[in-house]
């Protein structure tokens, strides 16, 4: 649009030379280019590129259905977009030459406290200074699926509350019933030779945080779990480890969610 404005001014100008300061008499009139990045420029249309790629679906399986779908949120100033299992953009809602158009985070991993899936947590996002932008995604029990609140307890790190049905039963968000036979195995193992006191706290945090990423959960690379993220009980761990889960249902160890 402001391509077709520029060559209006700039026609108009030259049919009011030819009328007024010229006598009828034709001369020779050079169209200048556009100058490039003034009016041209759009960050809307440019397409946003992600650093990394998303990591696999991982997690709740009735969280699958996310896939491919995304939740709004706009407030004075900013749009904000969450795709699940994908990634959180941002595009600033200004009439400036240059409104910020970028990625907030792109989805890795879950973060995991209390034999519970506690928040999504997408990384790598535009870069922020020395530093790459991270998006934190909770949620809440709400009858519709819902993009609530958004905010940036410290700069370029964002906190995104997501409001959805799927969170609402009590068993809803238990790691344990969502593992392969043989991670659960090495997780009642683990928690066996941590209860014989076999192994450190340190040491049942680093290896709980290997079998997390060989289910999936989280990405290599990630650093261990740390005491207050991982404090599994083990009268919790005990209920559950011998118990063979096929749906939420048939669940009964349960550790109450915040």
């Amino acid at each position: 649009m402001k391509t077709y404005v520029a060559v209006f001014l700039t026609l108009s100008c030259v049919l009011l030379l030819y009328l007024n300061c010229c006598d009828g008499k034709t001369f020779d009139v050079k169209l200048l280019e556009e100058p490039s990045g003034l009016w041209s420029h759009n960050e809307e249309d440019k397409p946003l590129v992600m650093q990394i790629n998303p990591a696999n679906f991982s997690g709740p399986p009735h969280f699958r259905s996310l896939i491919g779908k995304c939740f709004n949120k706009s407030d004075n100033m900013y749009q904000y977009k969450f795709c699940p299992f994908f990634n959180v953009t941002q595009h600033e809602l200004s009439l400036r030459w240059n409104p910020y158009n970028g990625i907030l985070g792109v989805w890795q991993d879950w973060e995991i406290a209390n034999n519970t899936f506690t928040a999504m947590l997408l990384k790598e996002g535009d870069k922020c200074g020395s530093i790459s932008r991270t998006s934190r995604v909770v949620f809440e029990c709400a009858p519709e699926h819902q993009l609530k609140n958004v905010s940036e307890p410290r700069t370029c790190e964002y906190l995104f509350t997501f409001q959805t049905p799927f969170v609402c039963h009590p068993n809803a968000m238990l790691v344990y019933p969502t593992m392969e036979d043989h991670l659960r195995d090495a997780w009642d193992e683990l928690e066996g030779q941590y209860v014989r006191e076999e192994i450190t706290k340190k040491g049942y945090n680093k290896e709980l945080t290997k079998i997390f990423q060989r289910a999936g959960f989280i990405q290599t690379g990630t650093k261990p779990l740390s005491k207050k993220s991982s404090d599994m009980l083990s009268s919790n761990n005990s209920n559950t480890g011998n118990n063979q889960f096929t749906s939420l249902e048939q669940c009964t160890a349960v550790s109450p969610r915040k």
